[in-house]
Order: C-alpha cells, then structure tokens, then sequence
C-alpha cells in the first residue's frame, strides 16, 4: 500500500504549529509542566479548556522544575482557532495499527490519528517537538480524559530500557512494588484496587513508565483508576469516590482520582521485586507461581499492541523483567481482602531481604495486609 507523498507530514505540521499559535494568541497560552524521573513534557496550552479536561489526571506527575531530558508540545482545540483547521494529508487507509500513520522511511514527523476521539498528535523527532489537536475539548471521550495523551507520552518518555507498559503497580515503600500483568479484563485493576483499599502504595492500575536497567522500577503516569460495574459493585467505599458522566457512553466507566481521594496513596515510583498475572476465577483467591514465560505473554502483546511507534523493543525490556523478578499466577476470588493478603504475601517472598526461593508458593496467601 503506498505511503503519504514526502513532505506531507512536515508540512502538515507546520500548518498545524500556525493553527496552535492562532489559537493561543486568541485564548491566552497557560504552561504547565509535567515530570517522570528524569523526563518532562512541556505543555503549552491554548486556552483553558484542555487544561480543565486533561490535567485532573495528570495532577501527581505536575511539576514546575524543568527536567534533564524535556519535550514540548503545543495543544488546542480545533474551535479556539481564529484561523480554520487544515484538513489531514492522510485517508483512512493510511491509519494503521494504533492511529499510527503510515509514513515515507525515515521520515521525520510523525503522526498519530485516533479516530475515537479526533484527536492528532504530531511528532518532530528532530526539534523534539509536538502537537496534539482535537475537534472539541468538551467532546473529549471518557477513556481520554482518564487516561490522556498516551500517544505523545509514548514517545516522549521511551528510552533505552524505559518503556511505557500496560500494567498496573501497587506495593509499599519498604519492600517495594509488584507489576500486575495482562490484557483488559484480566484482573489488573480488581487487584490494584484491592491493594489500595487495604493501605498499600498505588502506582497505576493500567500503565506505568517501566525502567528495566540499571533497577527495574515502575514509574506513576495517572492518579487515576477506571471502575466498571464489577468494580463498583465490589469496593463500595471506592465507588462513592468515583465519578462518571452526567450523561455516560455506552460501557463508559467510572473514573476514580485515587490522587485526590486518597491523597499519599499514589507512589510516584516503586522498585518492581515480582510480576503477578491475575485471573478472574471468583471464589477463593489463590496463589502460585508461574514460569517467566507465561508472564511475558501476559505482560508483552497488549503493550506492544498499544505503543504506536516502538518496534518491539518493549518486548526485549519485557523479557529482562520477567527473568529478574519471580512471576506468580493469581486466581482473583470475591473477596478483596484475599487479594490484598495475596500482594502481600507476593512483597513478602520477593523483597530484597528474603532468601530467593524456586519452591512453589504453599497454600493461599494469609498474611493480613500492611496499610504502609
């Protein structure tokens, strides 16, 4: 299939670096800055409407400090603009896996085009530079207000052994954290709950910022987590602190700013000493161990799935995890205080301080959980 005609790209993205100056010369221009160890994006917003719809979730990782290494990127919506917006140079069969689109080799800028929301990100490799336009702030979908501006943080904060990761995190400051592996549905987010309602650290329920050299360490990204009906039938007290819409989309959920409803709960990063990979079963939650190789499989086709323009090198760093760290299958029963007993016993086993041990895990998990 032929690809978009050199210089379609670059010169969209001059027009659309035009669009969002008309934009903020109009509507005023409000920076804030975001921070991730020892990455940051700038954010130079037009106007205060996305300021309002993207920020909430973004709000423990807003830091004023510039970083070491900083992208920045200029956001708008079409309807701030005094000047009228171009149209795209791509068709829809130009749109390939993820939004990305299809582009000449080497090129330059790149483009991402999420046909959900009508929201673009743009991409100069070059001047490190990007843009992110969409039709109407107020129009924003549920699932891009929760978790904002995958796209643009993709490639920002994507490093040698530094990878975005579908995945949740939760542990303590003492032993450390757990990276809780799978595809959506499997469980991520009923055991990242589970640990947050008994007093463990929350670093996400869906996707980290994942250090795989020299220490594997997880890093926050949302203050967020997203409840379906499941979830708020299971954790009550969680589900009063939840919003959603006043008019929600079909299979919308509800959003949870675990940052502000428990604040100190969110953990700007945790050192990662175990991989879990949970399974929905219900009844008694149980624990054992599973070899590296089930976890990777768990871990590796969702994210790579997702990450726009990676080439499969997450998959590499993926594999570094799983043969650094034990792996533990957990079977998700009813009962939240079994799952959280069972994180526990999972810190337990894999910090620092306990002998390595290659024996199955004995039995269920016990151990109360710690609120630490």
């Amino acid at each position: 299939m032929p690809k978009l005609a050199e210089g379609a790209l670059p010169a969209f993205f001059q027009q659309a670096r035009e669009e969002h100056a008309a934009a903020a010369r109009r509507e005023g221009e409000r920076e804030r800055r975001l921070r991730f160890g020892d990455r940051g994006v700038r954010l130079r917003f037009a106007g205060p409407a996305l300021v309002d719809r993207l920020l909430p979730a973004l709000a423990p990782r807003i830091d004023a400090r510039p970083a070491a290494h900083e992208v920045t990127a200029g956001l708008w919506e079409e309807r701030a603009s005094p000047i009228p917006s171009r149209d795209v140079p791509w068709r829809d069969t130009d749109v390939g896996p993820r939004g990305l689109v299809r582009a000449p080799a080497g090129a330059n800028v790149m483009a991402v085009h999420e046909t959900g929301s009508g929201a673009i990100t743009l991409i100069d490799r070059r001047a490190r530079s990007l843009l992110y336009r969409v039709p109407d702030a107020a129009r924003l979908p549920w699932w891009e207000r929760a978790a904002p501006l995958r796209p643009a943080l993709f490639w920002a904060l994507t490093g040698e052994g530094r990878h975005l990761v579908h995945a949740g995190a939760v542990g303590d400051g003492e032993r450390g954290g757990a990276l809780v592996a799978g595809a959506g549905g499997s469980g991520k987010t009923t055991v990242a709950l589970a640990a947050l309602e008994a007093g463990l650290r929350y670093v996400s329920d869906d996707y980290v910022l994942l250090h795989s050299q020299p220490e594997l360490v997880a890093w926050n990204l949302y203050g967020t987590a997203k409840l379906d009906r499941g979830h708020l039938a299971r954790f009550p007290t969680l589900a009063e602190e939840a919003r959603v819409s006043p008019a929600p989309e079909a299979d919308e959920k509800a959003v949870l700013d675990v940052a502000a409803s428990r604040p100190g709960a969110v953990a700007e990063a945790l050192p990662i000493r175990a991989v879990i990979v949970p399974r929905i079963e219900g009844g008694r939650t149980r624990l054992d161990r599973v070899h590296r190789s089930k976890a990777l499989l768990a871990l590796a086709p969702s994210t790579a799935f997702q990450i726009p323009f990676d080439d499969g090198a997450v998959v590499r760093s993926l594999a570094t995890v799983v043969r650094r760290v034990p792996c533990f299958a957990l079977s998700v029963g009813d009962r939240p205080a079994e799952i959280a007993q069972a994180v526990d016993r999972v810190l337990e086993i894999s910090a620092p301080a306990a002998p390595a041990s290659t024996e199955p895990v004995p039995g269920r998990a016990e151990v109360a959980a710690r609120g630490r």
